[in-house]
């Protein structure tokens, strides 16, 4: 995977970055979530569960991200009983092996049944 130039504006912009041009932010990443490899497995594996509801999200990283650099991307999915969770921890490295960095997301799963009811609003 590569952070491409234009993803990278893109994203900047679509995140609030006061400068479309500029490196990758730590949080880019989550735009590989939409690649059927590795957005799937996570969507599969909520649902199993429950719906997810973004809980926390880390970003560590031990160099920044490069622009048009490739990287490897391995993902480990952990569920959590008490509560009901789905941690997907993805660990980025350069093509020679050396670690790069780390993002762990958290989504609590929560049963639809057990949500109440939506209110009807009127709208001004």
């Amino acid at each position: 995977m590569t952070p491409s130039a234009d993803a990278v504006r893109q994203f900047r912009r679509q995140t609030g970055w006061g400068e479309a041009e500029g490196p990758p932010p730590a949080s880019f990443p989550v735009v590989w979530m939409r690649l059927p490899e590795i957005g799937e497995p996570i969507r599969a594996a909520a649902q199993e569960i429950g719906l997810p509801v973004h809980e926390a999200q880390l970003f560590d990283y031990v160099r920044p991200l490069v622009t048009g650099e490739y990287y490897d991307l391995m993902l480990e999915l952990r569920r959590e009983a008490d509560p009901a969770r789905l941690i997907a921890t993805a660990d980025l490295f350069d093509l020679d092996g050396v670690f790069v960095g780390r993002s762990i997301s958290t989504l609590r799963l929560i049963d639809p049944e057990s949500l109440p009811a939506p209110l009807r609003m009127a709208m001004p």
